[in-house]
């Protein structure tokens, strides 16, 4: 059998496939600029309320194996909180989705970045509950920026009483 009926196959495939995809993917929530806006400035709050918790925690000995752990946690906190700032800011200033999903993005960069190290640094229950608000807040804003959002699970290590 010659390979031409078969590459014209997987071409027509390809074609069809590539004009599926685009709707099978998920809608984005209806735009609603006063609670997205409120969104961000819950963000904005339990940021700082994470990042003033987070500091309150001692650090590990010097020399111990969490020391790198725990800097860099404390970087993507700082950063957490400095992007949700701007984003509650940009958002009350009247910038809609268009001018605010590279924020959004960002910010969530940042989130999977500080969880997947909290997850090798030790952190008290009080950070934990602090980083469970965060979470819940991104939960909300993630269907108006993504419409294939994910939620972001508890993590066992990080918060209290979540399960694996």
């Amino acid at each position: 059998m010659s390979s031409r009926p078969i590459a014209r196959l997987l071409g027509a495939l390809a074609i069809a496939g590539s004009l599926i995809a685009p709707s099978a993917r998920g809608e984005f929530a209806a735009w609603d600029q006063a609670r997205v806006t409120a969104l961000a400035k819950e963000l904005a709050t339990v940021t700082d309320s994470l990042q003033d918790t987070f500091l309150k925690q001692p650090a590990p000995d010097v020399g111990s194996l969490k020391t790198h752990s725990y800097y860099r946690l404390k970087q993507f906190v700082r950063m957490l909180r400095g992007e949700a700032s701007m984003l509650a800011t940009s958002l009350e200033s009247g910038d809609g989705r268009e001018q605010t999903v590279w924020i959004y993005e960002t910010l969530m960069s940042l989130a999977r970045s500080a969880r997947d190290e909290a997850g090798r640094v030790f952190v008290t229950n009080d950070v934990g509950e602090r980083a469970a608000a965060v979470r819940g807040v991104l939960n909300q804003l993630g269907p108006y920026y993504d419409p294939d959002f994910q939620r972001l699970p508890p993590h066992p290590n990080i918060e209290p009483r979540a399960t694996r």
